[in-house]
């Protein structure tokens, strides 16, 4: 059947033996949801907070936001660098920061004139905190720092290196963070270079930690996506940094390269071909910690999504044997990520899907099949339908007539109360049925098919509320479970699988 929901779903896969360009998936609509998941309080902007900074009583009154651009304003020193530490205090609450009332009182142009202030550290990084903090609010107080000229001085900053750069490396990230034009407007601004030398393995761990957390919002965002080039410099460094221990330095290391796999194929060959940065990556997938896991699963999947030669060389690096214990990890954000990674290897060549198989990738998608949060059903049902679209007649047949409990388990999602779960599966049970015709078995498969109270099920579903669902159910029905002429052989049963009769007593199976 050829409706306009399986035709745009189609368009979107990749295999030779269906005539379509990109049976394997890209699923950019769930990336947000997965980062804000995975790294729990961590926000894609983050503040500057500190146990000095909730402790307002150590030092200064506490001074009105006229008060503090007064003294911003000062000709004097001391009194600029108290007013901007107590701006940065009042901008440090945790809870509903005054960053617009801030804003409005004109704090802006004197913390961005403050940065020059090269005779006064003190005022230069208590200044630069703010503007950090201003800058990880609303798109609005964001381009209020932007207008009001901070990322060039900034930059220079973070070029000089020291607590002040690293303050500013913060600032840029959350610049970056806001969205596509401000992440371009701070790497024209030159603050890539400017951050390669802090993204080593000498440098401090705090330090670290905070270049590569600004690195991967520099490559985050789309429409448009980042221009490779002008982040692809750090490619080698990221490659070494994916050996260091310390997990928030692998964890943001890790979305860098999940952001920059996130495209056309010639990114995630870039990717792959930097100096051990595959393995590396690949090896990460049996890290301990889930925040480091999960975006490079991420990374993995988006990698597998490529071409055949990209795939395999994931497939290489060994990418099937932790896809397989990820799939029983007992995580369901983890277990559905890898689910999506098997299906786009299901998607691939015949001598790719061999590989899963052999791997016994069926026996863990079952038990993904089998857990009770319907977004791992629906990827691992994804998974099995790649599977029924573009596998061979002999791989089929491990489906069709071996993995029954799997088969079972696949065509229960048909009663899910999402309509596109079972949109899902009766598009593979349709292209099981079709390579079933064609190789003269259609009837053991639909035999099986009703043993297993699949045919129950898809009868159920002519009385849904869904159109697209109903219409697919009775055109199956329709095609393949009429009744049949006669003269059609008939089916006998064996102790190992269904077979039927033929020309010259031949047996004909999937």
């Amino acid at each position: 059947m050829a409706d306009n929901t399986r035709t745009s779903r189609l368009s979107s896969y990749k295999n030779v033996g269906q005539g379509t360009t990109d049976l394997r998936r890209k699923r950019a609509e769930v990336s947000v949801a997965l980062r804000k998941q995975a790294r729990d309080e961590q926000l894609l902007k983050r503040r500057a907070l500190s146990p000095e900074a909730r402790d307002e009583k150590t030092e200064e009154n506490v001074l009105t936001p006229a008060e503090i651009v007064q003294g911003l304003r000062s000709a004097d020193v001391s009194t600029q660098t108290i007013s901007a530490r107590s701006a940065r205090r009042m901008l440090s609450r945790e809870q509903n920061p005054p960053i617009s009332v801030m804003v409005s009182a004109g704090v802006i142009k004197p913390l961005v004139d403050a940065l020059d202030r090269e005779d006064c550290g003190d005022l230069q990084f208590e200044a630069a905190w703010a503007l950090t903090n201003i800058a990880s609010g609303t798109h609005d107080h964001t381009m209020a720092v932007v207008e009001g000229g901070a990322i060039p001085k900034l930059v220079y900053l973070l070029s000089r290196g020291g607590v002040v750069g690293e303050q500013s490396a913060w600032a840029l990230g959350n610049i970056a963070g806001d969205g596509a034009a401000t992440r371009d407007a701070v790497l024209q601004g030159g603050a890539l270079p400017a951050l390669l030398p802090l993204l080593t393995t000498n440098t401090p761990l705090t330090q670290l930690r905070t270049a590569v957390w600004t690195y991967s919002n520099l490559c985050r965002n789309k429409n448009p996506l980042v221009k490779f080039e002008l982040v692809a410099p750090a490619l080698p460094y990221i490659s070494e940094l994916l050996e260091v221990t310390d997990q928030d330095v692998l964890a943001d290391a890790c979305w860098a390269l999940s952001y920059l796999t996130d495209g056309p194929n010639e990114r995630i060959e870039e990717v792959q071909t930097t100096t051990s940065l595959l393995r590396r990556v690949i090896a990460l997938l049996q890290h301990k910690a889930p925040a480091v896991k999960t975006p490079a699963l991420r990374a993995v999947g988006n990698m597998l999504t490529g071409s055949d030669e990209q795939t395999d060389r994931c497939l290489n690096a060994g990418c099937l044997e932790h896809l397989v214990v990820l799939l029983r990890c007992g995580k369901p954000s983890l277990m559905k990520e890898a689910a999506w990674a098997a299906s786009n290897i299901l998607a691939g060549t015949h001598h790719q899907i061999q590989r899963a198989l052999d791997a016994d990738v069926l026996t863990h998608l079952l038990h993904v099949l089998s857990v009770e949060d319907v977004k791992c059903q629906k990827e691992a049902a994804w998974a099995i339908t790649n599977l029924c679209l573009g596998g061979s007649c002999s791989q089929l047949a491990t489906l069709a007539l071996g993995a029954t409990q799997t088969l079972r388990a696949y065509c229960a999602l048909l009663a899910a109360a999402d309509a596109r779960a079972a949109l899902v599966v009766l598009d593979g049970l349709l292209a099981l049925l079709q390579a079933a015709t064609k190789m003269g078995s259609a009837e053991a498969l639909c035999l099986r098919l009703e043993e297993i109270g699949a045919l129950d099920q898809i009868e159920a579903l002519q009385q849904h509320e869904n159109e697209q669902v109903y219409k697919k159910s009775l055109h199956i029905l329709d095609t393949y479970f009429a009744e049949q002429d006669e003269n059609i052989a008939q089916p006998t049963e064996t102790t190992e699988q269904y077979q039927f009769g033929a020309q010259q007593g031949q047996n004909i199976n999937f």
